[in-house]
């Protein structure tokens, strides 16, 4: 089983690359279930629903979110409109929508987990920790998959470490910069963070005269994201079925052609 992460999707530039480039993707890894982090894909912050179906009509099949998932108000309306969206598991009590789906692929049971770190982050409730053991409890699956939004590497490195046995693969979201700590752990495939699907001349996706106006010179800005040509940034993680282990995972990143 082979399985397409995108890293966080920001704006349309970042929607567009991606839509421009799966096909092609799919077809040279020869994927059998893509999943993206799109908690960015509505100017910067958040996800509508029209985003949505724009994105699952490109064949994605799952769609994780993070801190920004409800940045946007019209998704708390019709979040169980779309039945492949995810938001993390502990995100401020929410009782919208869901954090897990899962899906059969190849006659096995994939289950998609979406949770967000703590460390840095402020609308958290409980643990990842004491999340994922939780859903672990509840849920039944060949494989669990996890999108970890978090802002420091070592909470995710521990996170994987913690989960080895347990988990096919921890990806990490939200710093939007991709890493070079493609690993195996057991039977697990981590990476501390996919990276972003945005503008690459940017800051983290936004546009860089605005953010160095409003962090450097107190400057009151609006949230613009820049319009530069895109980066992509994703993982391709292979699965053995037969030993229900991760036997690799492959970081991709396309940078644009100036």
């Amino acid at each position: 089983m082979k399985i397409l992460f995108f890293g966080d999707i920001v704006g349309k530039v970042g929607r567009n690359v991606v839509i421009d480039n799966i096909s092609s993707l799919q077809a040279k890894y020869q994927i059998d279930f893509t999943i993206a982090n799109a908690e960015n894909a509505a100017h910067g912050k958040g996800i509508t629903s029209k985003i949505y179906r724009q994105l699952i009509n490109s064949n994605i099949d799952c769609i994780t979110l993070g801190n920004h998932a409800f940045s946007k108000s019209e998704i708390k309306q019709t979040f169980n409109d779309c039945p492949n969206l995810l938001r993390p598991a502990n995100l401020n009590n929410c009782q919208i929508g869901k954090a897990y789906q899962v899906f059969e692929i190849n006659n096995k049971k994939l289950c998609v987990v979406n949770i967000m770190g703590e460390a840095f982050m402020n609308n958290v409730t409980i643990s990842p920790f004491d999340s994922m053991v939780e859903i672990l409890k509840e849920v039944t699956a060949d494989y669990f998959f996890v999108d970890l939004h978090a802002e420091t590497t070592g909470e995710k490195i521990l996170f994987a470490n913690y989960f080895k046995n347990d988990c096919i693969a921890v990806v990490g979201t939200h710093t939007h910069v991709q890493t070079a700590d493609e690993r195996l752990l057991g039977k697990l495939a981590f990476i501390s963070d996919v990276g972003m699907c945005g503008a690459y001349d940017s800051i983290l996706g936004r546009d860089t005269e605005e953010v160095i106006q409003g962090a450097i010179f107190q400057e009151k800005t609006r949230y613009t994201i820049s319009n530069n040509p895109a980066v992509l940034s994703a993982v391709v993680i292979t699965i053995d079925e037969n030993t229900d282990q991760a036997i690799q995972i492959e970081r991709i990143q396309l940078k644009p052609k100036y």
